[in-house]
């Protein structure tokens, strides 16, 4: 695998840069200044920044791309108007007071959003590019503001944050958690208007999420894990479908995630349990647990090694293993135990999670076998797992500096795993990052490059004479600390024969 470096470039904003959906833009504050830059890390724009946000800025968002509407079925004929799509490429730059929004191609167009008391806890963009989305401090309401009719709509009321709310996939219905009394309310609301459609009292303790299934047909919602293992499905309409749950000891449910296609909905618990449930009647599929011991040579393991010379590689190691784990004190209020995180592939035929309790170790499952195929057991706890967001069988691992050694703290790595592999693969970054901050981010830019002397590869038609090296989509991706960056691209050569 061919490796090709930037530069470093330096960046004012503590969360690093973000590629736009397509990949084609790279947007990063530098200063006073957000800069677009192309895939190579040519600067393409640079736009100077209002002096109220040149030094506090907490967020940089993209707009997504209009979506393709998913099939719906019955639910009504008022839902399935679908909302009107939008095509702008924009970028949202905040603080805690004021919001600035860019058209990544038009360098004429602006707009600012002040939203006055209660300032801002989280802002994105909302059903499409045209609306901004400001959760306000301290909980007090949701605003939804439109770029393009010039009015907000204030909803009142919501609870736990973003895990709160969500838009149907297809009509961008809106759908908020809140809790005006001593009961938690399911709102639903038309999309642009945010007209309240139908306002439903739960049969909750405390919810803690609200998800729509891919296809816009299911609402899940996380009861709290003191309930137990508890999930509410109701329909797209508001109409309450199926409860799941069952017996567990201790605290239940800690995560809950459709499968990218949304043929599962899989829940994580407190106890290292994963259980998947089917979408036709939400029944038990399977049950799956993140077991310290593992015996069963169907599983690979491969664990991180650092070598004399201080190089980082893989090993394979024969089962039985047992993983490291952490002990977490019964005084602790966020105790390190549980699934916290479950992380589907593009395609949906793998699913990577993480227990808590092995904060070192990523498991891979296979959705296609329901078994564990591959564990990664790192010499750093795991801070992020990000799968490539077009190549389903691509995944890195972005881990935290070991405090208690030296080689660890700097040599920032950052780990990739692939199906179709021999082996994992450990990438090298640049010295001047920090181990302990680092931060990933893909850039799916959908390009081939391929040697002059090869023609017609991808579509069968001449490759040349004799041999030739074939360079096949090119693997990008940006990684960083609080205050730099690279932009990385790793080509993996074949070698062609033509017979």
């Amino acid at each position: 695998m061919e490796e090709e470096v930037s530069p470093i470039f330096k960046s004012s904003f503590t969360q690093g840069s973000y590629p736009s959906p397509d990949g084609s833009l790279i947007a990063s504050i530098q200063e006073s200044r957000l800069v677009l830059q192309d895939s190579a890390g040519e600067i393409k724009r640079t736009t100077q920044l209002s002096s109220e946000l040149s030094t506090t800025i907490n967020f940089l968002k993209w707009s997504s791309p209009p979506p393709s509407p998913p099939v719906v079925e019955g639910d009504g004929e008022d839902f399935n108007v679908h909302a009107p799509i939008t095509s702008h490429s924009r970028i949202l730059v905040a603080d805690d007071q004021v919001i600035e929004i860019f058209d990544a191609h038009n360098e004429d167009w602006k707009a600012t959003l002040n939203p006055g008391f209660g300032g801002i806890k989280y802002v994105d963009f909302a059903a499409n590019s045209d609306e901004i989305l400001v959760l306000s401090e301290f909980g007090l309401k949701v605003t939804i503001w439109s770029l393009k009719a010039n009015f907000h709509v204030d909803l009142q009321h919501p609870k736990v944050g973003a895990k709160g709310f969500g838009y149907r996939p297809g009509t961008n219905h809106f759908a908020l958690l809140t809790r005006p009394v001593a009961h938690d309310m399911l709102n639903l609301y038309s999309p642009e208007s945010y007209a309240p459609i139908k306002s439903i009292e739960l049969p909750t303790i405390d919810a803690q999420a609200l998800k729509w299934s891919p296809n816009g047909r299911w609402i899940a919602i996380l009861e709290s894990a003191s309930a137990g293992y508890r999930v509410l499905l109701y329909t797209a309409n508001g109409h309450m479908f199926r409860t799941h749950e069952q017996p567990c000891v201790g605290l239940g449910l800690r995560t809950l995630e459709w499968s990218s296609d949304g043929d599962f909905l899989v829940l994580g618990g407190y106890d290292g349990s994963v259980i998947f449930l089917n979408n036709f009647l939400f029944n038990k599929v399977v049950e799956m647990r993140h077991t310290i011991e593992i015996k069963t040579m169907a599983t690979d393991v491969w664990s991180e090694e650092l070598s004399v010379h201080g190089e980082r590689h893989y090993t394979l190691i024969t089962p039985p293993v047992s993983l490291p784990t952490v002990e977490s004190p019964a005084s602790d209020p966020a105790p390190k135990i549980g699934v916290s995180v479950i992380s589907f592939c593009a395609d949906g035929t793998l699913v990577a999670t993480k227990d808590e309790r092995m904060p070192n170790s990523v498991w891979i499952w296979s959705l296609e076998s329901l078994t564990p195929l591959a564990i990664l057991v790192q010499l750093s706890p795991v801070k992020a797992v990000r799968w490539h967001p077009s190549r389903g069988d691509l995944l890195a691992v972005v881990c935290g500096a070991d405090p208690n050694s030296i080689n660890t703290t700097n040599m920032p790595s950052v780990y990739l795993w692939s199906r179709d592999w021999d082996y994992p693969k450990t990438i090298q970054v640049s010295r001047a990052l920090l181990a302990s901050n680092l931060w990933l981010r893909w850039v799916d830019k959908k390009i081939i490059e391929t040697d002059d002397t090869v023609k017609g590869v991808f579509d069968g038609t001449n490759i040349g004479e004799g041999r030739a090296r074939v360079a096949t989509e090119p693997i990008r991706f940006i990684v960083g600390d609080k205050e730099r960056y690279n932009i990385m691209t790793l080509t993996e050569v074949q070698l062609v024969i033509e017979e």
